[in-house]
């Protein structure tokens, strides 16, 4: 289970973060520089720092070479695969919604997880978009298309809705293909003439593998969205743009690309995830024309913990609220030692799926009194996951697969196994007792990061034992049902209803603080 990642420090972390942001920051920086999603460290969780682990290593390694020449043919091979899709594309920049004309008010840029998405609700926004169009907002949402299903065939389920819905195309075709290739070409060069002018600092070293990452598929799908986002707004003409933001390179190369096509837009940023301890994109300007006018927060504590980051000076911080988190109503639910049920929570990352369930897996077997319920996030599916672990193929009989919503399962749950991902929220939120695997020597990534008292960290099947039979002992505790309602007040404060009124109002009554002077 262990991860070379894990073994970065904090202070290493930071002076990644600082290195990585100066050459963002440099006079010379381009916007094919801030398409390099390599550049924008997210945040402290170990599959996003994989790619970084050589680099705070102060020896050389055989090792570190063959994973650079790995690399290297690997982002040729996607090269020249996004070549076949292009040759065979018909360089439509997306599909969907026909006859599409401006002025709109609004223009969302939101995802599409799965296909089974299509035709539903907006799985970020809710039904925020049909809200101002019920208050006579014009409003279109653009997806980026992650289900590996052709855009042609899902737009089409949206057909009769209210609010007009476009997927983004996967290629701009052969020429386009080839141009965005050319011009991160060229700053794959100007990086790698940075980094041969030595390496006595992070900074410069972080130049070299920095000219690799240009080449990735990465920085090519920013560039592309950027594309298409250009010809949305010169089409459309809205007054706002709201994108779903995390600090993503792609999200900075979009609010640039809306500007250049229409100067005086809004760019708004919505903060739709938990904010971890170490979280560093989301917490930094890096300036016109990547920044947003306007970052909208989940809920009060996510505009308490920006408001908070002296590196977003500037840049105004709203309360929008998010859907609705299910909570129980009324007086604290109290976990029953009768219902002995664990909700198994891993994030959209395969790496962190095997890794919890292989843990739940050895805590059923600790606990076979309880019933381990394991579900997944939109990106993943269990056959995928099964296939490619043999370990979960053969699981006890405690063990239930779950495949219907979340709100079905947590009514019948009293504990939640988690680590980094955000739908512990709502776990909480219908009373759940949180309990978070540690990793030793890892900086933590835990979503509830501040809090102490009833949520439980555990290392080992043991600690989880000890855990959960602390709390099916003692299930009248005062002191623990205090704590467990100051968990759940905590929570409800990370993700809040959304009201509408404060995106509608916002569109006409915040002025863009960028538009460049004449």
């Amino acid at each position: 289970m262990s991860d070379p990642s894990s073994d970065m420090t904090e202070n290493q972390y930071r002076e990644l973060c600082v290195a990585c942001d100066r050459l963002l920051l440099a006079s010379d920086s381009t916007t094919e520089r801030a398409a390099i999603s390599w550049l924008h460290v997210i945040r402290e969780h170990p599959v996003f720092l994989r790619g970084y682990t050589d680099l705070v290593r102060s020896e050389a390694s055989v090792k570190g070479a063959v994973r650079e020449w790995r690399r290297k043919l690997r982002y040729t091979a996607g090269w020249l695969r996004q070549l076949g899709r292009a040759s065979l594309a018909e360089g439509l920049p997306w599909y969907g919604a026909k006859n599409l004309a401006g002025p709109i008010d609004v223009l969302f840029v939101s995802h599409l997880l799965n296909a089974s998405q299509a035709g539903a609700n907006d799985f970020y926004f809710g039904r925020l978009p049909d809200g101002l169009a019920e208050r006579r907002r014009s409003v279109v949402i653009s997806l980026i298309n992650h289900s590996g299903e052709p855009g042609t065939t899902l737009a089409a389920r949206w057909n009769h809705s209210a609010v007009p819905r476009i997927i983004l195309s996967s290629s701009l075709g052969f020429k386009g293909e080839i141009a965005l290739f050319r011009r991160l070409k060229n700053e794959s060069f100007r990086l790698r003439r940075l980094a041969a002018r030595g390496a006595l600092d992070l900074f410069q070293r972080v130049a070299a593998p920095a000219s690799q990452e240009a080449m990735s598929g990465g920085a090519r799908s920013a560039l592309r969205l950027g594309a298409q986002i250009n010809a949305l707004v010169s089409a459309l003409k809205p007054k706002a743009v709201v994108v779903t933001y995390e600090g993503h390179a792609w999200e900075r190369v979009a609010f640039a690309a809306a500007r250049q096509a229409r100067p005086a837009i809004r760019c708004i940023g919505y903060q739709h995830a938990a904010l971890f301890r170490l979280q560093h994109a989301i917490r930094r300007n890096l300036g016109y024309p990547y920044d947003p006018d306007y970052v909208l927060t989940a809920g009060a504590l996510g505009k308490r913990q920006l408001e908070n980051a002296a590196g977003l000076r500037g840049v105004q911080r709203g309360f929008m609220k998010t859907p609705a988190v299910p909570t129980a109503p009324g007086a604290v639910k109290v976990v029953s030692c009768a219902r002995r049920r664990c909700l198994v929570l891993p994030e959209g990352i395969l790496s962190e799926c095997h890794l919890l369930f292989e843990f739940a897996l050895h805590c059923a077997k600790l606990c076979p009194e309880i019933e381990f319920v394991w579900r997944l996030h939109p990106l993943v599916t269990f056959k995928s996951l099964i296939s490619a672990n043999h370990n979960l193929r053969i699981r006890p009989p405690n063990i239930r697969l779950s495949f219907g919503a979340i709100e079905s399962d947590l009514p019948g749950c009293s504990w939640a196994l988690y680590r980094g991902t955000t739908a512990i929220v709502q776990a909480v939120g219908a009373g759940l007792q949180p309990i978070y695997l540690r990793i030793p020597g890892e900086m933590t990534i835990d979503p509830l990061y501040e809090l102490g008292g009833w949520k439980a960290s555990v290392e080992t099947a043991e600690d989880f034992r000890k855990a959960v039979i602390t709390t099916a002992e003692n299930p009248k505790d005062n002191q623990r049902a205090s704590e467990q309602e100051s968990v759940r007040a905590y929570c409800q404060n990370m993700f809040e209803p959304f009201d509408v009124d404060v995106l509608s109002n916002l569109i006409d009554g915040c002025e863009p603080k960028h538009v460049p002077k004449n």
